[in-house]
């Protein structure tokens, strides 16, 4: 647990201060999270903490809430840079929004 705490804050460090237990940590199972862990695989990788959504007004500022995984909030985003900051593997991807799956939105997913 302390290693979790630990890479949280250095991945805040570096460039993001939303990184948290509710929205970007890396995890492995559901009690590392406030709320939802994806558990890591090609899609999220290292995990990731987040939030079940119905729209995106239910997301931390800066994220949208897609219809993957039955709603969930990831980071928005408009380049593959713009995820650097949740590590390796991770990539700017088109994905249909959950209240309105006809518009696709730019979010970090796994690459």
């Amino acid at each position: 647990m302390r290693a979790l705490i630990l890479l949280a804050l250095l991945v805040g460090a570096c460039g993001d201060d939303h990184v948290s237990r509710t929205l970007g940590a890396r995890c492995d199972r559901p009690d590392d999270c406030a709320d939802r862990c994806l558990a890591p695989s090609a899609d999220y990788p290292g995990g990731l903490c987040t939030v079940d959504c119905f729209s995106s007004g239910d997301c931390p500022d800066g994220a949208q809430c897609i219809e993957s995984e039955g709603g969930v909030c990831l980071y928005a985003c408009r380049e593959p840079r713009d995820c650097e900051f949740l590590g390796p593997g991770w990539s700017c991807k088109a994905e249909p929004l959950r209240s309105d799956q006809t518009q696709q939105v730019l979010v970090c997913r796994g690459d």
